[in-house]
Parts: C-alpha cells; sequence; structure tokens
C-alpha cells in the first residue's frame, strides 16, 4: 500500500492497538500531522476489519465534510488500487470499502438526532475543544470501541482531566515527528524557541532545565539568535512549536464554563442580542441569557461578513437569526455603525446603540471579566476566547487595551453584558 506516514502516526497505532486503552488523545503543536494520521490509521482498519462502523466527528457538519472528509479523500488517492475499492456516498458524508462492507461517515455534533441516535465501533473527534463534554458523552457511551480524539494544546478544557484516566493514552507530537514538514514552516516555527536548543527537555508536557520544572529562578538559558531578531516567545513556541498547553500571560477572559445547545436551548430566561457589525470583517451576533442570580448563557448566532452575505442585513438576520423578533427582542449594538442601526430599526428592530468611546472599553472588560458565564462552544467563539488578549508593551507587559484582533463576537458579548448591567440592574 502505497503510504507515506511520519512519527506521530507510528505513535498514534502503537497506542492504539494496544488493548489496556479505549482512548486515544493526539495532542500536539503546528503540522504534526495528528489529524492526518489518525485518519491514515482508520483508513487500514476499513481494509482489514469486516462491517466496521467508523464515525468521524467535527461541531458541524459542513465543516467536518469541509476539512476531515478531504483530507480522507487526499489519503486513498495516495493509491489507486485502495482508491478503486472505496464506494463514496456524497449524500450521506460516507466511504465504504466494498471488500470489508466496512465505512467510515463524517457527521457533525449540530445534527443532535445523529449524536443523540448514532452507534459505531469508533468514534474520532477532530477538534475536541469545539464539543462540548455533554454531547462527548452522548457520543462515547454509544461506541463500543475506540475513541480518539485530536486537539491542539490548551490547559482550559475538560479532556485534560483524562490525563488520570488509566484507559487514556495522552500523544504529544510536534513538527520534528512529520518529516514531510515543508522546510518554510519549520524555519518559522524553530525562530519562536526562546532558549538555547538543547538546554532543555520536554517530558510528560512539562519542560525540565537541570532536571526541574521552569521556574523564575530555574530557566535555560536565552535563544540568542531568536531574541536577537524579535521572534521568540515562549507562548508561540510552547504551543504552535512544541505542542504543549500554554495559556497566553495576557489573556483576558477565563474561567467561562462550556455547556451544550440542548442545554441552552432549555433554559427558560429571556434572550437579548448582542451585535458587532463588519464589512470585510465578521459580522458576529450573540444571544445571551441571564438566570437572574449572576450567571449569563451565550451562544454565537452569526459570524459572516457583510460582503458574504447574500441580501441586506435585516433580510438575513430574518433568515438566518430566527431567535430576533422584530419589536420585542433587544439588540444591542455596535455604536460606531449608525447606518445599520437605522436599517435594523426602519426594518423594525428594537436596536439600540450600546456604550462605546474611549474610555468604554477596559471597564467594559472588566464588568464582563466579573460574571459567571457558560457558552456553547464553536469553532469561532472558542478561537475568539482563549485568544483575546491585552496587548502588551515594548517590554513584553500588559497594557490595559485589548489587541484588536479577532474580537468580533467579544465585542457583542461585551455590548450586550454592560447594557444588561446598566440599564436593567443586574449584580454582578
Amino acid at each position: 500500500m502505497n503510504l507515506k506516514v511520519t512519527n506521530t502516526f507510528l505513535k498514534t497505532a502503537t497506542a492504539f492497538y494496544d488493548d489496556g486503552y479505549r482512548q486515544i488523545v493526539s495532542m500536539g503543536g503546528s503540522r504534526s500531522s495528528k489529524s492526518y494520521s489518525i485518519l491514515q490509521m482508520l483508513m487500514l482498519e476499513l481494509t482489514r476489519q469486516n462491517n466496521l462502523k467508523i464515525t468521524v466527528w467535527r461541531d458541524t457538519k459542513v465543516t467536518c465534510r469541509a476539512t476531515v472528509l478531504e483530507d480522507f479523500e487526499k489519503i486513498i488517492a495516495f493509491d489507486s488500487v485502495i482508491q478503486s475499492k472505496f464506494k463514496q456516498n456524497k449524500q450521506n458524508g460516507s466511504f465504504t470499502y466494498i471488500p470489508t462492507n466496512s465505512r467510515i461517515i463524517f457527521e457533525g455534533a449540530d445534527n443532535i438526532g445523529k449524536v443523540l441516535g448514532s452507534s459505531q465501533h469508533i468514534s474520532f473527534f477532530n477538534e475536541i475543544t469545539e464539543f462540548s463534554k455533554e454531547v462527548y458523552l452522548q457520543i462515547t457511551q454509544r461506541t463500543s470501541g475506540k475513541v480518539i480524539c485530536d486537539y491542539n494544546p490548551s490547559k482550559d478544557f475538560f479532556l485534560e482531566k483524562y490525563r488520570l484516566d488509566d484507559r487514556t493514552k495522552f500523544i504529544h507530537s510536534d513538527f520534528r515527528d512529520n518529516a514531510y514538514c515543508p522546510k518554510n514552516i519549520i524555519e518559522q516555527l524553530l525562530s519562536y524557541e526562546p532558549w538555547e536548543t538543547g538546554s532543555y527537555e520536554v517530558i510528560d508536557s512539562e519542560i525540565y532545565y537541570k532536571g526541574k520544572t521552569l521556574s523564575e529562578t530555574n530557566k535555560p538559558p536565552i535563544n540568542v539568535k531568536n531574541v536577537k531578531k524579535g521572534t521568540a516567545s515562549v507562548y508561540m513556541w510552547l504551543v504552535y512549536g512544541l505542542g504543549i498547553g500554554s495559556e497566553k500571560p495576557n489573556r483576558i477572559y477565563k474561567g467561562w464554563k462550556l455547556i451544550s445547545n440542548n442545554e441552552f436551548e432549555a433554559l427558560p430566561y429571556e434572550s437579548y442580542f448582542g451585535v458587532d457589525f463588519g464589512a470585510k470583517n465578521p459580522t458576529a451576533i450573540v444571544e445571551i441569557k441571564h438566570d437572574g442570580d449572576g450567571t449569563f448563557y451565550i451562544k454565537e448566532l452569526l459570524y459572516t461578513p457583510l460582503t458574504n452575505i447574500e441580501g441586506s442585513l435585516q433580510s438575513v438576520i430574518q433568515r438566518d437569526v430566527k431567535q430576533i423578533k422584530k419589536l420585542s427582542s433587544i439588540l444591542v449594538c455596535d455604536s460606531a455603525k449608525e447606518m445599520y442601526i437605522t436599517i435594523l430599526r426602519e426594518a423594525g428592530y428594537n436596536a439600540v446603540k450600546a456604550l462605546k468611546g474611549n474610555n468604554t472599553v477596559s471597564p467594559g472588560i472588566s464588568q464582563v471579566q466579573a460574571c459567571n458565564i457558560c457558552f456553547v462552544g464553536s469553532e469561532n467563539i472558542n478561537k475568539e476566547y482563549i485568544n483575546y488578549s491585552w496587548k502588551v508593551d515594548r517590554y513584553n507587559k500588559s497594557t490595559d487595551e485589548p489587541e484588536k484582533k479577532d474580537d468580533h463576537l467579544m465585542d457583542a458579548i461585551r455590548y450586550c453584558l454592560t447594557y444588561l448591567i446598566r440599564n436593567l440592574g443586574i449584580e454582578v
């Protein structure tokens, strides 16, 4: 069989075929071939076992078929003989290996009927950080065999607790485990290394120098070349280079709790909406509920640049964001875009201006930080929540001004929460 495999593949396969492990978690840095290696291994399983059913999961079916399914197509295309024995059903997103009658199905957790009704021999969660723990458990309890997960490093995630589970094997990999990683990418990743190469070691996701974990008084010598170039970064090296979870030191929000869409929809509280307008950048809309006792619940509803939207803003809301009702729903909007607010008002929506100005962002963030927040996970909100950070000065110290990058949902959340706290007398 014409397969090119990496060291990450060998690590994954070794753990997979160890009967002592029920769950394999592949965690690593950029270009370590985590997902690709898992799909290669699953393809081999389809060819060697009869009547096997494998389900591959992403947060949405659309994302799953646009990313993971396309990778699987590339894998079977490496060998024309193997490829000829696979039959694809594009309608249900599946491939069947005809000699064994085994199949792999690419699904999304946004279809709750599939989550609750599906049973399989093997489940693969691609980018598991996009799933709530409830959805993860619903799927795993319907999986009779192995469970496989992959994700980029993050300390703030429920799966980290499974490191204490004897039947879960964590695999760590980085770009050096992938012999096919392009040279230019290798050079960029190496430019992040903040310490002298070879002066420290990585053991079980921890950095050790002189036999001890890193501390203020126990640090390896600096990487002089990278420091002089200004490319050295502890965070970038740990996360994207070594594939170790590391929290950005200037991160703004922490401690939010992940909930499922079902949990959110079942909440019997009034809904409010935050809107951050964008033309080239995404227009972000969030739905927010408050339980009357200090907890806010948040769900992403829209994340699309207006230039990508077919039809007017008001028609898109009417068509795609049906949770918003004319007249009765309060939309707290980006006050810098008065034209859009006027358009929504003329269309019959109760659009109000958010408090905004030079001296409102930092106090608004402080109010959000004081709130107890639960949110429905999605690719966009997960990314913004983890990466939303304070700017740093030339001494690498945090300022009181947030970075203006990938903050559209975070802004929409702040607009709505600060409005509710100020105008409805909600205490946090």
